[in-house]
């Protein structure tokens, strides 16, 4: 193969690449942040009225409701003052599978 030929490869779609974990971590991780900026939206809160009313610097909520990375403790503080709270349940087996099966496409 020459340098020519290794120019020539394009990658289309970087999730068929990512380990299956990662796409179920950022579809759990999109599914917060939309709970959370509705939360805000009918409390008619702004970002900087729940830094105050949590006692943490609005760049930690901004994070968040980013989606980037932040601390599990981040997140209950949040949610509490949200007056929302996390549901640990079984995972049902067929949105499981119908996730495996989107992400080989």
């Amino acid at each position: 193969m020459s340098i020519k030929d290794i120019d020539d490869i394009v990658v289309h779609d970087i999730s068929k690449f990512r380990p299956q974990e990662d796409i179920s971590l950022d579809s759990t991780k999109k599914k917060i942040v939309e709970k959370i900026k509705l939360q805000l939206k009918l409390n008619n809160t702004s970002i900087r009225k729940l830094a105050e009313k949590t006692g943490m610097k609005h760049p930690q909520i901004l994070r968040v409701t980013s989606g980037e990375n932040y601390n599990i403790e981040t997140l209950i503080r949040i949610l509490d003052a949200l007056n929302l709270e996390i549901l640990i349940k079984e995972k049902d087996k067929n949105s499981n599978d119908q996730l495996m099966n989107t992400a080989a496409l």
